[in-house]
């Protein structure tokens, strides 16, 4: 007489296999290196997080989205031409303390969001410093956005600070 079930040898065989196959199949689906960590946000912009992306980033204002990178708080100071630092903790993470305080200045470069342009970038750069907004905080402002947002720009809206164009009278 034929024995159509299994052996328990080989139902723990199967079990085993089963669970094997479940967890590669996790570790493919949740592997960093698969997924895509580059999203195209226009022509001139992409962002590459080396962060794990995380629903516990606060939005800090005047954002309305939340950072793309973690955040830390340390203490801030100020060099002698008025420039609080550091924009970044020393693990690398966006300072929310440096943030708070250059938002206190309402820049609008730090309301742009992740899907803005070089150009956006610029013209709020230029809106900025000609609203008496140093060149030199509006440098750290740009930083500290661009980490916020995850921006890596093929060209640098920086230049345009850097290059006279939008020139504070005060610098």
């Amino acid at each position: 007489m034929a024995n159509n079930g299994y052996t328990i040898t080989e139902a723990v065989v199967a079990i085993v296999v089963a669970a094997i196959l479940l967890f590669i199949g996790y570790l493919v689906l949740n592997n960093p290196s698969h997924s895509s960590s580059t999203t195209s946000l226009s022509k001139n912009i992409t962002s590459q997080s080396q962060y794990p992306r995380s629903t516990n980033n606060k939005v800090l204002s005047p954002a309305t989205v939340p950072s793309r990178v973690p955040e830390c708080s340390q203490p801030i100071s100020y060099s002698s031409i008025g420039v609080p630092e550091p924009y970044q903790c020393s693990n690398g993470y966006l300072n929310a303390t440096e943030w708070q305080a250059l938002a206190a200045l309402e820049p609008s470069v730090l309301a742009l969001g992740y899907n803005a342009t070089a150009n956006q970038v610029q013209s709020a750069l230029c809106s900025d410093v000609k609203a008496n907004i140093s060149n030199h905080i509006e440098e750290i402002v740009y930083q500290i956005a661009s980490l916020y947002y995850g921006w890596h720009f093929n060209t640098n809206p920086e230049v345009v600070i850097l290059n006279g164009t939008c020139q504070n009278v005060d610098d």
